[in-house]
């Protein structure tokens, strides 16, 4: 999980509806590691391919599984180093950036990504 962070909001994308993996929900932009890459690798290419930006990893926030148990997420912090965040491929139908208090609105959506980004806020 890819989460951008700027002026006190959060990128959240709202993951396409034939998408295999929770269609219509909103996430932070996500992606799978390929084989041979590391998780940083993994972070820089999924932003690029999915919102058009180049980010810089700042640190891993932790690891979940998700809702259903069947992946383990890596959730990182990262920094948009250039580019604008836009719908530059098919994996989301739109894109938001919103509050910790904003992200009720978004529906559907999973509370667990809530609890993580909270946590990071307070820190």
């Amino acid at each position: 999980m890819i989460v951008i962070e700027r002026d006190g909001k959060f990128l959240f994308g709202k993951r396409a509806h034939w998408k295999t993996v929770a269609p219509g929900y909103w996430c932070p932009i996500s992606g799978h590691i390929e084989e041979g890459e590391s998780e940083e690798e993994a972070v820089i290419r999924e932003a690029q391919e999915e919102i058009g930006v180049s980010v810089i990893p700042l640190r891993k926030i932790t690891e979940s599984d998700t809702h259903d148990g069947k992946i383990r997420l890596h959730w990182w912090l990262t920094k948009i180093q250039a580019g604008e965040p836009a719908l530059v491929s098919d994996e989301n139908s739109q894109l938001r950036w919103v509050s910790p208090d904003q992200f009720f609105e978004l529906k559907p959506s999973f509370e667990e990504d809530l609890a993580i980004i909270r946590d990071l806020k307070d820190k």
